[in-house]
């Protein structure tokens, strides 16, 4: 993934974070059947930011991302 699809997901992802933001702080209405589960949209959206904000510093910075647990002396 280069550049330019990093940023273009990194947008995406944070208008999805932004909408299940503003959608799980809407008031519950009662009767309504089903509802998207917005906590666990906006968790996994965070997730999917983090991770590609360290492959966005990895991009610039040119040096690619290690664990630390695993590979060196002791590591799994």
């Amino acid at each position: 993934m280069d550049l330019t699809e990093t940023l273009v997901a990194l947008a995406a992802v944070t208008g999805v974070l932004a909408v299940a933001v503003w959608r799980a702080h809407r008031p519950w209405q009662p009767g309504r059947i089903w509802r998207v589960p917005w906590h666990a949209v906006m968790a996994l959206a965070l997730v999917l930011l983090l991770g590609l904000l360290a492959h966005l510093g990895s991009l610039l910075t040119g040096r690619p991302i290690t664990p630390r647990g695993l590979g060196g002396p002791g590591g799994l």
